[in-house]
């Protein structure tokens, strides 16, 4: 050992090690390794060993595996491969990820199954290059839903296709194929026998979702073209998994629709059932509103807003007594007054349910005035909702032509000049405008009149 009392060698800057110490033996078959130069940090350096000697190289320690060392043990050609089969995969998940992607965005809830179905398609069938791709989903007493059919590509008629899932369903059943989270039974035929519909290569993934089987998905390859594996299994399993979500979510939704709008037809028969001479009058105030809100530019959304709100904008008559709902001659002050509540009425009637908040405007307000001389709140010019101004010249349109228990309903040239004479002061101009320039909401009144003369 060197002493710590010593000094360090001061001309040369060589190295004394003690001649005591035993030498190494090095077996005869193992060539020495040439000395590497020291360089901090890279990467061959390595931990120091005893030299064998000193041989008069400075400040040197040997290099147990160089980087090209390592690289021999490792040919080029397997490296290339594994980087390659890695890079391909990655390649597929990508193209994977991004088809789902797009197709979640695109999912609504309101859209038809069969535009989905379409949309999902020509997604997929440049991803599994086949010639083309079918979706069958089986139907639905429940939703009203009959077996759907849809398909891209060159393909014979629905009936040979089931033939064709079927005998793949049959021949080839391959559990779980690729990722087995997703436990699909997935079928398989890359090679048809004698007995095939057709001479193809066939895959065919079920749609499932919550234990139910909601149809299946189809792809068909030339027997040219690769064989159908488990990339393509994993992407029409991931593809399926996701429509089979939106189907059963979409099939909820309109389950509630179904039942919001019973709803909605419960509470308007409610109303007629109160007062023979008001009966439809819900319905053809809507028609004639939501004429108006196309005339005037309202989207679609706006549209079927306006319907609802027409259906419903004199429910809180619900409230209001028999005796003066149907009272045949004139109102007193009192009944007028449990006439004029019906808006504030139906606004509590509806403002518990939250899908009605967007139409709660429209019911308060369809009576308000241009001048601020209507009820309930004496609202004016453009502080009344746009919708309850469509409303409020609708609502009048067909109260003046429509029979009541203490007048007949008023000739058309009449309330054509009514209309006029409220322009700009009971009603808002350009409503009032749309009205008299739509000629088919004034014909569907002549019609009318002639069906209550007949």
């Amino acid at each position: 050992m060197l002493s710590t009392d010593e000094p360090a060698p001061a001309s040369d800057n060589t190295v004394s090690y003690p001649t005591d110490l035993p030498m190494l033996p090095i077996p005869a078959t193992v060539a020495p390794q040439p000395l590497a130069t020291f360089q901090p940090g890279a990467a061959a350096s390595t931990i120091p060993a005893f030299p064998l000697a000193n041989d008069g190289q400075k400040d040197t320690i040997p290099a147990l595996c160089t980087a090209e060392t390592c690289l021999d043990h490792f040919p080029n050609s397997t490296l290339e491969m594994e980087l390659e089969e890695m890079a391909q995969a990655l390649t597929v998940k990508f193209e994977e990820l991004t088809l789902l992607h797009q197709l979640s965005e695109r999912l609504r809830l309101d859209e038809a199954s069969g535009q989905v179905c379409h949309s999902l398609l020509e997604e997929l069938a440049p991803c599994l290059d086949a010639i083309w791709i079918a979706i069958e989903l089986t139907s639905d007493d429940q939703c009203r839903q009959e077996d759907c059919f849809y398909q891209i590509g060159d393909a014979g008629k629905p009936e040979w296709v089931r033939d064709l899932a079927h005998y793949t369903e049959q021949q080839s059943i391959v559990k779980n194929a690729g990722d087995e989270s997703f436990g699909v039974t997935v079928g398989i035929v890359n090679t048809p026998n004698a007995i095939a519909p057709a001479n193809v290569r066939t895959i065919v993934v079920p749609i499932q979702r919550q234990d139910q089987t909601l149809g299946r998905m189809i792809a068909v390859r030339t027997l040219e073209q690769a064989e159908f594996g488990t990339v393509e299994a994993d992407l029409m399993k991931s593809t399926s998994m996701m429509l089979g979500f939106h189907l059963i979510n979409q099939r909820q939704y309109q389950e509630m629709q179904q039942m919001f709008e019973g709803t909605i037809q419960s509470l308007v028969s409610a109303l007629d059932a109160k007062d023979t001479y008001t009966c439809g009058h819900s319905s053809r105030v809507a028609d004639v509103a939501v004429a108006l809100a196309k005339r005037l530019d309202f989207d679609e959304e706006g549209v079927t807003r306006i319907r609802m709100a027409g259906i419903l904008h004199d429910i809180g008559k619900i409230g209001v007594q028999d005796s003066v709902l149907c009272k045949p001659g004139k109102l007193t002050a009192e009944e007028f007054e449990q006439i004029k509540a019906h808006p504030v009425l139906g606004f509590d009637i509806l403002q518990g349910i939250r899908q009605f908040n967007q139409i709660l405007p429209a019911v308060r307000h369809h009576h308000e005035s241009w001048d601020g001389s209507g009820y309930p709140d004496g609202l004016s010019g453009t502080e009344i909702p746009r919708d309850a101004q469509l409303l409020a010249v609708a609502d009048a349109f067909d109260a003046m032509t429509s029979d009541r228990p203490y007048r007949s309903g008023m000739p058309l040239e009449k309330v054509i000049s009514i209309l006029r004479e409220g322009r700009g002061t009971q009603w808002a101009t350009d409503v009032v405008d749309a009205l008299l320039d739509s000629p088919d909401i004034l014909k569907q009144y002549e019609l009318r009149k002639n069906q209550q003369t007949e």
